[in-house]
């Protein structure tokens, strides 16, 4: 009798999990991106509406993950590869508050517009909640590139998928 009632409570559970998966909503290429609003570390707000025309390139992170901060010098060169353009924002939206990452920023420095307390946003992109996670939205404001958990961005595939979405 437990036995079978472990077997069924152990059946809705995995039942309840794939449910509640499947009910989440996924990004795709080519989704339009959803709204959001940041403040960033240099005192300004950040919007979608602020980003048109233009390709977004965002990293959802925080201060303590290892894999966030071990990128951080991969992505700096590519900052610097695009910096003569206008029309590319690189933002990375940090679930921590502003002291934590002003303090990393001292010993780590990043050279993206970086974004504290983006809870609320990570949660809009990122629903499996898994750091680092990066999103480029093309000048249309369409969701171009995605890797939320699936595989470690490569500094060359962001490179490529920024040089697509500047088509």
């Amino acid at each position: 009798m437990i036995r079978n009632n472990v077997k069924k409570t152990t059946y809705f559970l995995v039942f309840l999990i794939h449910f509640s998966a499947v009910s989440q909503q996924f990004f795709k290429i080519d989704d339009t991106a959803p709204e959001f609003k940041l403040w960033l570390t240099d005192g300004s707000k950040l919007t979608n509406n602020d980003t048109k025309g233009k390709v977004v390139v965002l990293k959802f992170w925080f201060t303590s993950c290892m894999p966030c901060l071990t990128d951080i010098p991969k992505l700096n060169n590519l900052v610097k590869e695009f910096e003569k353009r206008d029309d590319i924002l690189f933002i990375a939206p940090a679930l921590d508050r502003k002291p934590a990452i002003e303090k990393l920023l001292e010993v780590h420095p990043f050279h993206f517009k970086i974004a504290y307390s983006a809870m609320d946003v990570s949660q809009k992109f990122n629903k499996q909640q898994v750091y680092p996670s990066y999103f480029i939205i093309n000048k249309k404001g369409k969701i171009a590139y995605i890797d939320s958990g699936s595989k470690m961005s490569e500094a060359n595939d962001l490179k490529n998928a920024i040089i697509q979405a500047l088509k």
